[in-house]
């Protein structure tokens, strides 16, 4: 049977042991979410260029149109 020092021992093993894995699991979780802010930043940002290309591309219809329609 294992004396009270052994079981303390253990005990504060156990509790170091289960700090560092929640560190380790916090900071993996912490590089997970910028890496998930980027993605979603960059979609964000594509939108935007999407956006401008298609204004772009339908004031240049409407432009080309007027100019035919008008001579």
């Amino acid at each position: 049977m294992a004396t009270l020092q052994e079981r303390n021992a253990r005990l504060d093993a156990l509790q170091e042991a289960v700090t560092q894995y929640a560190a380790t699991q916090r900071k993996a979780l912490k590089r997970q979410v910028e890496v998930n802010k980027k993605i979603l930043a960059g979609r964000t940002g594509s939108q935007r260029l999407a956006g401008a290309s298609v204004e772009a591309a339908s004031a240049l219809t409407v432009d080309e149109i007027n100019e035919f329609l008008t001579g």
